[in-house]
């Protein structure tokens, strides 16, 4: 009787022991168990997958970084969203960073996509690699075109287009010399000091520094010179020359006020 005793014992001690070393097969990472192959997210930032050797030893490892959007980027590579490069990169001692940078074909702020070219306030820009705004130059009111750091004549004017350092862009016209000549219609040149017609009775001249001032009207067939805002009469006709808003202008009225 005894002996068969113990010859249970030893079977319900045989039986305890197995239950004790039942180990669920998997990855225990905080607080929770994983198995093989399965992946999760950690904190928003890292994708982790739970790797079980064949002896069952197991460990994690990350297979990824997220975007703060929760795109996917493997270890060690990168994806484009959205105009930007994600970088997930493995740095020293198994450390894994993930890093953006603006993508080469990415477009520029205000809406001007990738190569691009426009123009505000006299000024061309054009859309560059990586989504940078670059300053190609100025256009002038008659559209001529003067590049960044060029000094350019137009219209009788040397104008200068130029960035400085502060990042700020100017098209100004550099100082002429007192006695340098006039630009008049279609850029033909007139000394300085001299007079000269445009449109048939507007009557100019080259002051000092270039600037072109206008003098008055002349009626030819009448031989009369008349000065700016001033009127001259021939026979029953008035002569009328005068500036509005910026504009010259030239007409006739009788002596009664009627045109």
């Amino acid at each position: 009787f005894q002996m068969k005793y113990l010859i249970l014992s030893v079977l319900l001690a045989g039986a305890a022991f197995a239950e004790e070393v039942k180990v669920e097969q998997g990855c225990r990472y905080k607080g929770n168990i994983y198995k093989n192959g399965e992946t999760w997210s950690e904190k928003d930032a890292f994708k982790m997958k739970c790797i079980v050797e064949a002896n069952g030893s197991w460990r994690t490892e990350v297979t990824g970084c997220l975007t703060p959007s929760g795109l996917e980027v493997p270890v060690n590579s990168t994806k484009e969203e959205n105009g930007m490069d994600w970088i997930c990169e493995s740095g020293a001692e198994g450390s894994i960073a993930l890093k953006q940078k603006r993508n080469k074909m990415a477009d520029c702020t205000g809406g001007h996509k990738n190569g691009e070219k426009w123009v505000e306030s006299s000024f061309e820009f054009e859309c560059g690699e990586g989504g940078v705004q670059k300053f190609l130059g100025c256009v002038t009111p008659s559209g001529a075109k003067i590049a960044d750091g060029e000094i350019k004549e137009v219209d009788g004017n040397k104008l200068e287009c130029k960035m400085h350092a502060n990042g700020t862009v100017a098209l100004g016209a550099l100082p002429k010399e007192k006695n340098s000549e006039c630009a008049g219609k279609d850029g033909e040149k007139h000394p300085h000091g001299s007079t000269w017609v445009e449109n048939v009775m507007f009557e100019y001249k080259c002051e000092d520094f270039g600037m072109k001032t206008i003098k008055g009207c002349i009626v030819k067939e009448q031989g009369l010179q008349i000065p700016i805002n001033e009127t001259r009469e021939a026979g029953n006709t008035v002569f009328h020359c005068e500036v509005k808003d910026g504009s010259y202008r030239f007409y006739t009225s009788n002596k009664g006020g009627r045109f």
